[in-house]
């Protein structure tokens, strides 16, 4: 397999399926859900916890399974499932045809991730894989920044909420065909590395993968769960505190977010220099102390919610490249599954923050003596105090790494 070739295909067809993910779970969704079905808060974040359960469920499998198979054929299929749902969403009633065409999206994701991060660990040395990971980050960024904004529009410009569905349907079969057209064929067998029994699919396998490293599991879950509880949210709040249209909410996110996404590489090199554990501390103390600063009972100045979420998206990007980088040198002959374990769990933290958000948006505002704070508040509360804890988990759990500096170790003959 050509490395460089491969590489940019996983880019590429990254940046069209996560700019796809968002459009249609951040834009889409929510605002379809409670605008046009008539769905509440509770209800439209219940939805939305199914992609992520399903998710989490299947990411270990996923990854363990291309472990076995080979990459391609998971990154391919995974995005062609939701071409389907996407356009299936639009023939939906019932809440229950909500649920389970989210759940096909879940198994997608499932599919593309795992295998898409493992595939960048198998195409890069280790000395530059917090850099390589800063390219998907770059991706993410840029599907932060465009989805909400292509969403609205497309809903904005056509005066009806489905037109958003058609936009993802378009960008999954894109990153379909890339996958297909560019990424090499690998289902070739993969060779195991010395003195490492072959995988199987067993759950007891599975088992095995999570003991190695428990810590990580619990990092990950943890600071997910404090994501989970604004990430479906996000939109609805600025429509609620702020009043804004979909497409200004679109707008005001664009140059944050692509500036942000400039900075993906250089903040890659850094999370290098400085190491996996130093740029993950720092990373997640940065985003617990930038939520805090926009979670008072008061409103806060719009013009300092967008810095903050541009700050806040650096801190993601710095704490993501190391964390990915961290994962997949835990057990590279087992790097899908080690990275389908941390996907489930964060994913499980993100389902279960989803659901408590919904409710705590819906229905619990706070009273902190004459202070009132509405209920659509509350669950940012909520993330703030939960990165806080995870910035403190991480410098117990994380043990620290070797020298930024120091010279990859010759390869093994």
């Amino acid at each position: 397999m050509n490395s460089l070739s491969a590489f940019w295909a996983l880019v590429v067809m990254a940046g069209f399926a996560e700019l796809g993910y968002v459009t249609l779970n951040i834009s889409a969704m929510p605002v379809y859900l409670r605008e046009t079905v008539g769905l509440g808060e509770s209800t439209i974040t219940a939805v939305g916890s199914v992609f992520l359960l399903t998710e989490a469920v299947f990411r270990a499998p996923m990854g363990m399974l291309s472990d076995q198979i080979g990459r391609r054929r998971l990154i391919v299929l995974g995005p062609l499932l939701t071409v389907f749902t996407s356009l299936a969403t639009l023939l939906a009633s019932h809440p229950l045809h909500f649920i389970g065409l989210r759940a096909i999206d879940g198994l997608g994701a499932a599919m593309l991730w795992p295998a898409v991060y493992a595939a960048i660990g198998d195409a890069v040395p280790p000395h530059k894989r917090a850099w390589a990971m800063s390219f998907l980050n770059m991706t993410y960024m840029s599907g932060v920044a465009l989805g909400p904004l292509a969403g609205g529009l497309a809903n904005d410009l056509t005066g009806t909420k489905q037109a958003s569905f058609y936009l993802t349907a378009c960008l999954f079969a894109a990153a379909t065909f890339i996958a297909w057209r560019f990424y090499p064929n690998d289902g070739h067998p993969r060779a195991a590395e010395p003195n490492t029994p072959a995988e199987t699919l067993a759950p007891r396998a599975l088992i095995q993968v999570l003991r190695v490293a428990p810590g990580h599991m619990l990092l990950a879950f943890v600071v997910f769960f404090g994501v989970g509880l604004i990430l479906l949210l996000v939109k609805l709040y600025a429509m609620d505190e702020f009043g804004v249209s979909e497409t200004l909410f679109g707008v005001g996110l664009v140059a944050p977010a692509l500036v942000i996404a400039a900075l993906s590489v250089p903040l890659g090199r850094l999370a290098d220099r400085l190491g996996r554990t130093r740029s993950i501390r720092w990373g997640l103390s940065l985003a617990a102390v930038v939520l805090w600063s926009v979670v008072a009972p008061s409103k806060p100045p719009l013009a300092w919610v967008l810095l903050a979420a541009g700050l806040g998206a650096v801190s993601f990007v710095l704490t993501f490249a190391a964390w990915m980088a961290e994962l997949s040198e835990i057990d590279p002959a087992r790097r899908g599954v080690i990275l389908g374990a941390a996907g489930a769990a964060q994913g499980v933290g993100s389902i279960l923050g989803a659901l408590l958000g919904g409710y705590l948006y819906e229905h619990v505002p706070l009273a902190l003596g004459a202070v009132q704070i509405p209920s659509h508040r509350t669950p940012f509360i909520g993330c703030a105090l939960t990165l806080t804890l995870g910035a403190m988990l991480s410098w117990l759990v994380l043990k620290r790494d070797a020298a930024p500096n120091a010279t990859p170790p010759p390869a093994r003959p």
